[in-house]
């Protein structure tokens, strides 16, 4: 005998209990991490003035209001002018670093993330990976010229010079995607065995360094035979992001997201020494000058560490910034360094010591 249910407005009841007891465990949830926020970033804002940066500035790109996390990517530097992948607004950022002010912007590039520069032929290259391409842009109009398939989700992208192409890091695709800039069209795709993240081309040699997130590796590339020339591993080091080389002293600086970074000889992919850096790295840079590096920590440092010479280094400081900086690039031509977080751009310069 089947046993009666419940009345209709007891059931109701009872649902309507329901729903108010996950509001309200929704709603104190919000405000729990909204108190987490607030709280932390008092911390921020009280904590000592770094030593080795001072902040000089906040770059702002004017783009139409949306809903959702701005985030801008990979940033690069070509004299007077900054270049930011500008990924949740689909756009790469013109910036007059002269007067912190933006000149333009290029749009139509879904999630853009960095930038590529061919100077010599007045072009730019943004890879794009909501459209799986990298888009080809006029560096004097920043007039958009065409698009060029490369890969399924092309992310960090250099120019190597010494070899006259252009190379996107595919990350989902594991594959590093070479690009004829005078053909503007794909030449060559090698298969890398790992995620790929931030790489660097050696003016010396042509070969570009790659690191994979995944498998804790850094690969050298030969772009001419379009092979792997070579596979460091970065162990016990885990999570390999931000890459900067120092091409004259053939030493390769890998941030990870363990909290270290490594420093390799190039021509044997020897660990030389391991730094401690801030927490939640993403990128990495060399001033050659200064004798720094840099990586920018997600978490609101910055790490600076001084070359003593090619096998000794020391942390200075881990220096105080916003948090969510999670990417960088230093000005060669000043010293300045540039910290992508959200969607703004703080400016520091280097305080050299006395």
């Amino acid at each position: 005998m089947n046993e009666p249910s419940a009345p209709l407005p007891q059931r109701i009841s009872i649902f309507g209990k329901l729903v108010r007891f996950f509001a309200m465990l929704l709603a104190g949830l919000i405000a729990f991490i909204a108190l987490v926020i607030l709280a932390f970033n008092i911390y921020l804002s009280t904590r000592p003035a770094a030593k080795t940066v001072r902040p000089v500035g906040i770059i702002s790109i004017p783009t139409p209001f949306e809903l959702g996390r701005p985030f801008i990517d990979y940033m690069v530097i070509d004299g007077h002018t900054l270049y930011a992948g500008y990924a949740s607004k689909s756009l790469v950022a013109v910036i007059d670093t002269d007067t912190n002010k933006t000149l333009a912007t290029i749009g139509g590039l879904p999630r853009a993330h960095g930038i590529a520069l061919v100077a010599g032929r007045n072009l730019g290259f943004a890879s794009a990976s909501g459209d799986s391409t990298v888009g080809v842009f006029d560096l004097s109009n920043h007039a958009l010229q065409q698009k060029i398939s490369a890969g399924v989700d092309p992310d960090a992208i250099i120019y190597d010079e010494k070899a006259n192409l252009v190379y996107v890091g595919d990350h989902d695709g594991k594959a590093g995607i070479l690009i004829d800039p005078v053909a503007q069209k794909v030449v060559g795709s090698v298969p890398l065995g790992g995620e790929a993240e931030y790489p660097q081309a050696d003016p010396n040699t042509g070969l570009i360094y790659q690191n994979l997130e995944d498998t804790n590796e850094a690969v050298v590339i030969d772009p001419q035979k379009q092979a792997i020339a070579g596979r460091y591993n970065l162990r016990p080091a885990e999570g390999p992001t931000g890459l900067a080389l120092d091409a004259a002293n053939h030493r390769l600086f890998c941030a990870t997201r363990s909290r270290q970074l490594i420093v390799l000889d190039t021509n044997t992919g020897a660990i030389i020494a391991a730094l401690p850096i801030g927490a939640a790295t993403d990128g990495a840079a060399y001033d050659s000058v200064l004798r720094r590096i840099y990586t920018a920590n997600a978490l609101g440092t910055m790490t600076v560490i001084q070359q003593d010479s090619a096998d000794h280094y020391h942390v200075l400081e881990n220096a105080p910034t916003h948090f969510g900086g999670h990417s960088l690039v230093v000005d060669p031509r000043t010293h300045r360094i540039y910290v992508a977080y959200f969607g703004s751009i703080a400016a520091y310069d280097a305080i050299q010591a006395n």
